[in-house]
């Protein structure tokens, strides 16, 4: 009896110092993912762009040039990273086996359009097949009759150019780079002299009813370079220059702000906003950005002037009792800056989304 009283009283000490119990601490994976701004946590897969600058003399296209080259990256549905391959040979050091590298292959990178009703993606096709291959503006008469079937010395036929024979000396595609974000920083991959090797209009079905349209490219390269940065408007070049709403949602810093401290439009948010702003010198890069950066601060300030004990302390409480708090933190400092996207909803299991706009100075 005494011995299970005993072990009784060891498990109650047991399960006051160490509430975890025998098993593994379940905190470790939140620590990892949480721990230091979100520094290790996952990026999600659609936060991406993708920029394709052309050479403008290489091609007489200009109308796209102006109007529609930065539109194509807007239109990608589905892009790959770049991929790597090394030849290895192994070599018998004296009964021990040594690897050496002999060469690296960069493997074909695919990208996916939407087909777009204006024609852009065809467009950019076009462009390119015109700009290789002679076949692209020869008149049917360059093909022959009947009468003329074949080409040859002293033939009609003989005038006309065909194939690869376009006088093409320069690459069309200066670069093709893909930006992957989070956290409100960029990671580029650019690649080096890209190459068309394939093109895929697609397929056409009329029992699809509702599935979009896409065109196919795939590239070969020579080599990738390497870039990082903080994301703003034009940075990336091209980055949320077209297309965006500028107008600032009421839940932003530049819309008003929430009202909290933490999450987005708290004060925090804030601070790392503005701050952030001053730190990597985009406040000053144009007059538009010193203005938003002011009216940020501005908010700020109110939020700070608006806080409140009760409001404090119940959002610690929020923190410290529900996992679903940590999101509005998380929210705050990973991520795309000025965007709230789709989350779930712990206490439903439904998706709920959120009215937040981009904003012309976010990510």
């Amino acid at each position: 009896m005494a011995n299970k009283f005993t072990r009784f009283l060891t498990d109650v000490f047991t399960g006051i110092t160490n509430p975890k119990g025998r098993m593994a601490n379940y905190t470790h994976a939140t620590r990892l993912f949480i721990d230091d701004n979100f520094r290790l946590a996952p990026k999600t897969k659609f936060n991406y762009y993708l920029r394709i600058e052309l050479d403008p003399s290489a091609h007489k296209a200009a109308n796209f040039t102006t109007k529609h080259a930065e539109e194509t990256g807007l239109l990608v549905k589905t892009a790959d990273l770049p991929k790597f391959k090394f030849e290895t040979q192994t070599y018998n050091q004296y009964n021990r086996k040594r690897i050496v590298y002999k060469m690296i292959t960069y493997d074909p990178v695919s990208f996916s359009f939407h087909d777009d009703n204006q024609g852009v993606i065809n467009a950019l096709w076009a462009i390119y097949y015109g700009y290789y291959i002679k076949d692209r503006h020869l008149p049917a008469a360059a093909y022959g009759d009947k009468s003329e079937p074949y080409r040859a010395t002293g033939t009609e036929l003989n005038k006309y150019r065909y194939g690869l024979d376009n006088d093409a000396s320069s690459q069309l595609f200066r670069s093709v780079t893909l930006y992957t974000m989070g956290r409100r920083r960029f990671i580029g991959y650019t690649l080096v002299n890209p190459k068309i090797t394939a093109w895929d209009h697609g397929d056409r079905d009329y029992a699809s009813t509702s599935d979009p349209a896409e065109s196919k490219m795939t590239l070969e390269y020579e080599a990738v370079v390497y870039s990082a940065g903080t994301v703003s408007e034009g940075n990336p070049k091209g980055f949320a220059t077209l297309h965006y709403d500028n107008s600032p949602s009421p839940l932003t810093v530049a819309g008003g702000g929430t009202g909290n401290l933490l999450g987005e439009g708290g004060v925090l948010d804030g601070l790392e906003s503005v701050f952030g702003a001053v730190g990597d010198g985009t406040a000053f890069s144009s007059g538009g950005n010193f203005l938003s950066t002011a009216i940020k601060a501005v908010n700020t300030y109110k939020g700070v002037k608006g806080l409140s004990k009760a409001g404090l302390k119940s959002e610690a409480i929020n923190i410290l009792t529900s996992p679903a708090g940590t999101q509005a933190v998380a929210n705050t400092i990973s991520g795309v800056a000025g965007a709230i996207f789709n989350k779930n909803d712990p206490n439903n299991g439904t998706t709920k989304g959120s009215s937040k706009k981009l904003t012309g100075d976010s990510t």
